[in-house]
């Protein structure tokens, strides 16, 4: 679990970022969840974005990307922006976390 501080830290961090991953009509699948999980491996810290067109809301798409990723954490929500972080596994993290 994330600590305030520590959320406040990774925003700031990902201010710059732009949406990596698009949610859409779909929804969260299967191949999503893996292309998610390998993605966070290198970058750590990513923005994801639901589309207009999808018909899920936002709370059961952090529920089923918390269910399907391994270690993820929800760090920020506004509006259909989410910020998701998860240390790498096999190298030092590049988001040393206060």
């Amino acid at each position: 679990m994330l600590t305030p501080k520590q959320r406040q830290f990774l925003k700031a961090e990902a201010h710059h970022l732009k949406p990596a991953v698009q949610i859409g009509k779909a929804g969260v699948t299967e191949a999503l969840a893996q292309e998610l999980d390998v993605m966070l491996e290198s970058l750590e810290l990513l923005k994801l974005k639901l589309n207009q067109n999808t018909f899920e809301d936002l709370d059961s798409v952090l529920d089923a990307l918390t269910r399907k990723v391994d270690g993820l954490q929800h760090v920020w929500t506004i509006g259909r922006t989410i910020l998701v972080f998860r240390a790498s596994r096999n190298k030092p993290t590049g988001f040393p976390l206060p």
